[in-house]
């Protein structure tokens, strides 16, 4: 049995086992999970999440400073180098490109990329690693979309993917359009949420102003210390 149950401004996955005591884990991503034995009451969850808050916003704020040693290097795409997917550091195995295996894909902890071994260079493979983090991010923000538009109250026209240099995401508030940076897809899912929300609260403000940032804390309370990461990146 799994649910999820929501403290302050934080959400807790819990997943009933046939266990004999209750774990909290703060994944790598930040996002936090319970494990907690059939007998446990719901109630006794809450609490205990409660008494932990301290430790859980201390950890997540660990986890996403030590995020910032993501830096985007310059790479070749070959093998051995690290790949990063979620925050999750993935190693690159180049492969021969064949009738089953034609884009890049996972496997353990291996991104494979598969390649025409005679007619291949830095561009094309660059390409293709770009290509697939626009459809991981894509797929990600199909998940996660509906819930930013719950928590902001506004509702883009349309949401689309570019590959920025200088902005995280931008907000077209005539169009009521959206653009998020697929580079994003290298960071925690929590960053992509939080860069969702600051456009979407565009819709309300178009400036960065007092207003704005009032909103900001009321959608997204935490979001200073994900800004507090990312524009330390080579993207604004």
């Amino acid at each position: 049995m799994t649910y999820t149950i929501e403290i302050e401004d934080i959400e807790i996955s819990v997943e009933k086992k046939k266990i004999k005591h209750m774990y909290l884990k703060v994944r790598k991503d930040g996002k936090v999970k319970i494990s907690a034995p059939h007998t446990i009451k719901k109630d006794q969850i809450i609490e205990f999440s409660k008494s932990k808050l301290e430790w859980i916003r201390l950890k997540q704020k660990e986890i996403l400073k030590t995020n910032q040693s993501l830096e985007l290097k310059k790479l070749n795409y070959i093998n051995g180098e690290t790949l990063y997917l979620w925050a999750e550091p993935y190693t690159l195995k180049l492969i021969e490109k064949n009738k089953n295996h034609k884009k890049p894909f996972i496997k353990d902890n291996t991104i494979y990329l598969p390649i025409n071994p005679i007619n291949t260079n830095f561009k094309k493979r660059e390409k293709a690693i770009t290509e697939y983090y626009r459809s991981e991010i894509k797929r990600k923000i199909e998940n996660i979309i509906e819930d930013c538009i719950n928590i902001v109250g506004k509702k883009p026209n349309e949401w689309r993917v570019k590959n920025m240099k200088t902005r995280w995401g931008t907000c077209n508030v005539k169009e009521k359009r959206i653009w998020i940076n697929l580079q994003l897809a290298k960071w925690p899912e929590e960053c992509l949420k939080y860069v969702i929300i600051h456009e979407l609260t565009h819709l309300y403000i178009a400036n960065h102003s007092k207003e704005f940032k009032n909103l900001m804390d009321k959608f997204y309370p935490n979001w200073r210390e994900i800004k507090e990461i990312l524009k330390k990146r080579k993207y604004a």
